[in-house]
């Protein structure tokens, strides 16, 4: 068993008995490997709630609150050299102020069945992230059968495979497609809510150091361009998908409408509130 510690890095926009059960669940798995969580609290807020009453459950929190909200949009104005503007980037303030050579990155709405920080550490080698790849559910590629998150390395595709597909394709275009580098397609990348990244390797890359954009950029989703750029200088992500079920709490599989229509973000907020008061000691209020 790996016993190196990582940093947890999770952004927090609403969810608070969600983003509660999140961090319980994970200090509850892998706490042995975690020194510090950095908890990022959007300065705006939806259904105007409130974050800090979570705080008090756990002793290893690091909370920043960005200047400005982001949110799905990228700043055109960014000043790459302004920290505070770099930090209005979704996770950027953990890349930066994390000193491990790892960080992992979660959604504020997993549940954690498994000590999934030991088994990443365990299998991202010499890798530059772990988690599941791809959002394929969107991908032409996917539907057509020809490729997935687990088999994104082996699938070699020509142009002739894209003139088979039925495009547009959800958000896949011809427009945004590269013809001459297919690979990787546009929905590619490491999803965000569960994965392990070598924040070193990654930070000797990003901007201002290097040409990759951030990890929490936005091309067609977050994490696009970061996971396009880099797989360009060929750096390997590991595919994996145990231990954690995102959106354990919601009625459907989406975070982001789950955030959007307010019956299910406040169902999904009961549900996690029962779960809480079911599995957790309300007597201990620091991590378990």
């Amino acid at each position: 068993m790996s016993m190196e510690k990582v940093d947890v890095v999770i952004n927090v926009y609403g969810k608070p008995w969600q983003t509660l059960c999140t961090l319980k669940s994970l200090m509850f798995h892998s706490g042995k490997h975690i020194d510090k969580i950095f908890l990022i609290k959007e300065k705006n807020q939806p259904y105007n709630e409130t974050i800090e009453w979570i705080y008090k459950y756990f002793d290893n929190l690091v909370t920043y609150t960005p200047k400005k909200f982001l949110g799905h949009k990228n700043n055109e104005k960014f000043n790459i050299d302004d920290e505070t503007d770099r930090f209005t980037v979704r996770h950027q303030y953990g890349f930066e102020k994390s000193e491990k050579r790892f960080i992992f990155i979660t959604h504020n709405d997993v549940l954690y069945t498994g000590n999934i920080i030991n088994d990443m550490l365990n299998k991202i080698g010499d890798s530059i992230g772990i988690g599941q790849i791809g959002q394929c559910w969107n991908c032409p590629a996917f539907d057509y059968g020809l490729c997935s998150g687990e088999k994104f390395y082996e699938w070699e595709p020509t142009v002739g495979d894209l003139h088979n597909f039925n495009l547009p394709h959800i958000r896949t275009t011809i427009e945004n497609i590269d013809y001459e580098n297919v690979k990787p397609m546009p929905e590619c990348r490491l999803n965000e809510w569960a994965c392990l990244i070598n924040r070193e390797l990654s930070n000797n890359e990003t901007y201002p150091n290097g040409d990759t954009p951030f990890f929490g950029f936005f091309g067609l989703d977050s994490g696009t361009p970061w996971f396009r750029n880099l797989f360009f200088k060929n750096y390997k992500i590991v595919d994996y998908r145990e231990n954690f079920t995102h959106c354990y709490w919601s009625e459907v599989p989406s975070g982001y409408q789950t955030q959007l229509d307010e019956k299910l973000y406040i169902n999904a907020e009961k549900n996690a509130k029962k779960y809480f008061l079911e599995n957790y000691d309300n007597d201990n209020l620091l991590n378990t």
